[in-house]
C-alpha cells in the first residue's frame, strides 16, 4: 500500500531549517528555500532520494557551463536559467533529506564536490565562451584565472577543516568538542562603514556564488534586450573577476597564515581533556570580525 503523500503544509513545518529566513544569502532566504518546498513535494511523489536530487543539481550546473561555453547569445541565456535550476535543486535536496530522515555526511560530501565542480566549470565556461565568440584563446586564460580564484576562496574553508582532522588523526590527546565555539551560522553582516573593510567587503561579496548568479541574470537580461551592451559587459566582468578573485583568494590565505587563525579556530572548537597539554587560551584568538568570516560555499543550505 502506498504511504500517504505529504501536503505542502506538512512539508513546510518539517523540512525548513531553523531561522531559514535569517541565515544565509538573500537569494537563498527569499527565493530558493521558500520555493524549494514545491520541488521537495514533487521529488517525494516521484520517489527521488536526496542524493538523486543532488545529482540532478550537478548535471544542471554542468549543463549551464556547457551552454554558456558555446559563446552564443541563446546559449548564454539558457545557461543562466540552468544555473538557477542548479541553485534551486541544491536547496531541494536538503529538504528531501530532512523529510525522509536521510540527512547524512555523505549528502554534505556530495554537496561540497558539486559546488567545487560547478564553480570551476562555470568560471572556465565564462572565459571559453568569449574565446569561442571572439576567436581569442586568451579568454580561456581569464576563465582559468577566475576558476582558480573562486577555488582558492572556497578551499580556504575546506582545507582549514581538513587541517583540523589531520591533527586529530595524528594526536594521542583526547579532546572535548565545544559545539559552536568556532562559530555558528548567523545572519549576513552589514557593509562596514570604516576601515579597509569598506572596500574589501564588497570585493569578497562580488565573488560569492549567489552574487555571481545575480550578475549573470542581469547579463542574460541584457543579452535579450540589448545584445550590444551584453557583449560589452560580459568580457569586462570576466576580466574584473579574473583579476579580483585570485588576489582575494591569496590575500585571504595569507591573512589566515599570518594571524594563525586556523590554530585559533581549532583551539575554540577542541579543548584538550589533558589540561597539561592545553592549547593557548581561547581569548588569545578572538573571533574574526563579521566582514572577514569565510566566504559562504552554499553548503547544502536548503
Amino acid at each position: 500500500m502506498t504511504p500517504p503523500q505529504p501536503t505542502l503544509a506538512e512539508l513546510r513545518a518539517r523540512v525548513q531549517k531553523g531561522r531559514h529566513r535569517e541565515i544565509g544569502n538573500w537569494l537563498a532566504r527569499r527565493v530558493a528555500r521558500p520555493t524549494a518546498v514545491y520541488g521537495c513535494w514533487l521529488a517525494v511523489r516521484l520517489g527521488l532520494s536526496a542524493h538523486q536530487v543532488t545529482a540532478a543539481a550537478w548535471l544542471a550546473s554542468l549543463a549551464a557551463a556547457a551552454a554558456i561555453g558555446t559563446g552564443d547569445r541563446v546559449g548564454f541565456v539558457l545557461g543562466v536559467l540552468l544555473a538557477h535550476l542548479a541553485f534551486w535543486l541544491d536547496h531541494v535536496d536538503g529538504q528531501v533529506a530532512r523529510w525522509r530522515g536521510t540527512a547524512s555526511l555523505e549528502g554534505v560530501y556530495l554537496d561540497y564536490l558539486m559546488h567545487h565542480a560547478a564553480n570551476l566549470a562555470l568560471a572556465f565556461a565564462l572565459g571559453y565562451g568569449l574565446a569561442v565568440r571572439s576567436g581569442d584563446l586568451r579568454w580561456t586564460i581569464a576563465g582559468l584565472a577566475l576558476g582558480t580564484g573562486w577555488t582558492l576562496l572556497s578551499l580556504h574553508n575546506d582545507c582549514r577543516y581538513k587541517a583540523f582532522f589531520q591533527r586529530l588523526k595524528s594526536t594521542t590527546l583526547s579532546y572535548r568538542i565545544d559545539g559552536g565555539s568556532g562559530g555558528r551560522p548567523r545572519p549576513p553582516a552589514a557593509w562596514p562603514r570604516r576601515g579597509w573593510a569598506v572596500l574589501s567587503w564588497p570585493a569578497y561579496k562580488a565573488c560569492e556564488p549567489h552574487v555571481v548568479l545575480l550578475g549573470l541574470t542581469g547579463l542574460a537580461g541584457l543579452a535579450i534586450a540589448t545584445p550590444a551592451l551584453w557583449l560589452a559587459l560580459w568580457p569586462a566582468g570576466v576580466w574584473t573577476l579574473a583579476i579580483l578573485a585570485p588576489v582575494l583568494g591569496i590575500a585571504r590565505i595569507a591573512r589566515a597564515v599570518a594571524r594563525a587563525t586556523v590554530e585559533g579556530e581549532f583551539a575554540r572548537w577542541f579543548q584538550p581533556l589533558d589540561q597539561r597539554s592545553a592549547a593557548p587560551p581561547t581569548a588569545a584568538f578572538p573571533p574574526a570580525a563579521p566582514w572577514t568570516s569565510p566566504l559562504p560555499d552554499c553548503i547544502n543550505d536548503g
